[in-house]
């Protein structure tokens, strides 16, 4: 497959609204762009392990695109709940939304069918790097309603984490909170909201890759 097939999903005209208005009791009202998006997402199917796998390897192997937009619009839920756990993070989810689904193609280009793991485990960490990069490029911008405490908590939680096991102590919850200040259920709610338990952009985005997320998004999302 020649390394530059690139495919993406349907955009709307910059001119144009994202989703069509919808008549309300005679009235033209403008939808709820979010939830308009949930709907159509809906609509498409989940794909088996199967499907998926003859999917990807037609993809892999010819560059053929509807294979690729099978296999996208299948995990575009996925996104969406990705994206909702940083929605108090950032004010516009569809913002979020937009990343992830960037990271989710780009995921979809590197799959190798061949490996034995899903797409969605794999997408996850592509999908989520290119969302915290977002907010992490875009932070003056961080919501209003997000404390100066939080968003000092958010940039610098993991930093935090690696200077107390250097000088010896567990980084706790408790003691992460009084370092910031914050209440304990602060630290929890942004560890999970930035996917400090589980993911990190700094962690090779697969087993046998050396390549981090971070790495390949430095160089402009090459691979």
């Amino acid at each position: 497959m020649n390394d530059e097939t690139t495919f993406e999903l349907d955009k709307p005209e910059q001119d144009k609204p994202m989703v069509p208005a919808v008549r309300t009791k005679g009235a033209l009202v403008p939808r709820d762009p979010f939830y308009a998006y949930l709907q159509e997402v809906r609509k498409y199917p989940a794909l088996t392990e199967e499907e998926e796998k003859e999917l990807a390897i037609r993809y892999k192997e010819t560059g053929d695109l509807e294979s690729a937009y099978k296999l996208t619009t299948a995990n575009l839920m996925l996104v969406i709940k990705i994206a909702m756990t940083f929605k108090r993070e950032w004010q516009n989810l569809m913002d979020l939304i937009q990343e992830g689904n960037v990271g989710l193609m780009k995921a979809v280009k590197n799959f190798d069918p061949f490996r034995g793991v899903r797409l969605s485990a794999y997408a996850t960490w592509w999908i989520k790097s290119y969302i915290l990069k977002h907010i992490l490029d875009n932070w003056r911008l961080v919501r209003v309603g997000t404390t100066n405490a939080r968003r000092k908590l958010l940039f610098n939680l993991k930093k935090e984490k690696e200077k107390l096991e250097r000088e010896g102590f567990d980084p706790t919850t408790k003691l992460l909170a009084e370092r910031f200040g914050v209440e304990e259920t602060e630290v929890i709610d942004v560890s999970a909201s930035i996917g400090a338990m589980d993911v990190s952009i700094d962690t090779p985005a697969h087993p046998d890759s050396t390549m981090t997320p971070a790495q390949t998004l430095s160089q402009g999302g090459k691979s």
